[in-house]
């Protein structure tokens, strides 16, 4: 992701729209944000992303303007830009008066293409732990370091190493395994940020009656496991067929089956503001 840039021709501020040309968000301030996904100009998990944007910025001293206001500020978006798809960042931060500054914008994406839901994508090892896992907090320094390493790495996405010498999730997504007895797990909630998309994962795995486990796995144990996979609002449900030298099945049939079954979740949970 390019954080310097948005697209469209207008962003809105605080209900009202404005010029996007030249402008380019502060991303080095107190920032609570979500990503959301727009698909034929509807939005994808809507009330989630609400919920968690009002409990990231609860403690934070910057009030939550209320889903109304967030809700006419998305509107106002979609109807100025003529985007039909695409990523919106809401940003929600505090300022010197009693009103916090709320922004809506289009920012730049990078879609798996088929081929890549077919042939898996690679993963590569950076050691970081997130300081407070559960808020969607902007980190600027971190974001462009582990941008920077996802580039020279050439790969699609970064698995953060804790400092205990574990796997904790995706620098932009959460991870899950599945090993040789078919159980699917992930780590624990309150040990990495519950993306939106591992909500959903967990709940099909659940009627499907898949074995889950919250565990985090560590670096000398990943072969012990046939199958990896992340999920978030840009991937969805992604295969990763390698983590730095290490190879993983991208056929496994329970991951196939999470695939499969998360595109009819999407379809049920688009809304049209």
């Amino acid at each position: 992701m390019i954080t310097g840039k948005i697209l469209g021709e207008f962003y809105v501020i605080n209900g009202t729209s404005a010029d996007a040309s030249g402008m380019v968000p502060d991303m080095s301030a107190d920032i609570y944000y979500e990503v959301i996904r727009l698909i034929d100009q509807k939005l994808l998990f809507l009330p989630d992303h609400l919920e968690r944007l009002q409990r990231s910025a609860s403690g934070s001293g910057i009030p939550y303007p209320g889903n109304t206001q967030v809700l006419e500020n998305l509107r106002l978006l979609i109807r100025k830009n003529a985007f039909r798809d695409g990523n919106i960042r809401i940003s929600l931060q505090g300022s010197n008066g009693n009103e916090p500054v709320l922004q809506c914008y289009f920012i730049p994406y990078f879609y798996p293409d088929a081929g890549m839901y077919q042939t898996g994508v690679k993963l590569s090892i950076y050691p970081y732990q997130r300081p407070n896992p559960g808020i969607k907090k902007w980190d600027d320094q971190f974001r462009n370091s582990v941008s920077r390493y996802i580039l020279e790495q050439k790969v699609y996405e970064a698995a953060l190493l804790n400092p205990e010498q574990q796997i904790t999730e995706g620098s932009r997504s959460n991870i899950f395994f599945i090993d040789r007895q078919g159980v699917l797990s992930t780590a624990p909630e309150t040990e990495v940020l519950p993306g939106i998309t591992r909500k959903y994962v967990l709940e099909i795995a659940r009627k499907e009656q898949i074995p889950v486990q919250e565990r985090i796995w560590s670096l000398v144990e990943l072969n012990r496991l046939v199958s990896v996979f992340i999920s978030g609002t840009s991937p969805k449900v992604l295969p990763v067929k390698q983590i730095d030298n290490l190879v993983f099945d991208v056929a496994h049939p329970l991951l196939h089956l999470i695939m499969e079954r998360f595109e009819r979740v999407v379809q049920e949970n688009l809304t049209r503001v």
